[in-house]
């Protein structure tokens, strides 16, 4: 992989491959339900011997294969990778402006809002991480209206 210095290029490419990856999952999640039925119902193995259980992991095994679902959790594994590689990188990188600043914090909360659910009602919902994900974007969007400001009052 090519090195690269420049902050606002480690941004574009890590949205670049973050695109990818919702692109294999969605084809992810497409593969899953053309499986067939009985691959969705794996509490119905209650009561099933160890050989029966054995027997319909493997098939499910071999329908996910068939499916080509082991490629595309082969290329999300690679996507994974090379993202946290160009997020390392920029962690390293000097920012240098406050475009920069914001599109990095724009990129953490994209990163933070996807792996926080929003939905009180949710099983999974944390106030707390709700909240701090709010703080975030609030800052966010103050920064956002203060560059434009200085973009109109530059012209």
């Amino acid at each position: 992989m090519n090195i690269i210095t420049n902050s606002m290029l480690l941004i574009r490419r890590i949205r670049e491959l973050q695109r990818r990856r919702d692109s294999v999952v969605d084809r992810q999640d497409i593969l899953r339900r053309s499986l067939p039925e009985w691959t969705f119902a794996p509490l119905q193995l209650v009561g099933m011997s160890s050989d029966e259980i054995r027997s319909a992991m493997s098939d499910l095994t071999k329908a996910e294969a068939d499916a080509g679902l082991h490629e595309l959790d082969r290329e999300l594994e690679k996507l994974d990778h090379e993202i946290e590689a160009l997020e390392n990188q920029l962690l390293s990188t000097p920012t240098g402006s406050l475009d920069g600043i914001q599109a990095v914090l724009e990129l953490a909360i994209d990163r933070f809002r996807s792996q926080t659910v929003a939905d009180p009602n949710d099983v999974f919902y944390d106030y707390g991480d709700a909240r701090i994900l709010t703080f975030f974007e609030h800052a966010a969007e103050d920064l956002r209206e203060l560059l434009q400001e200085n973009q109109r009052a530059a012209v």
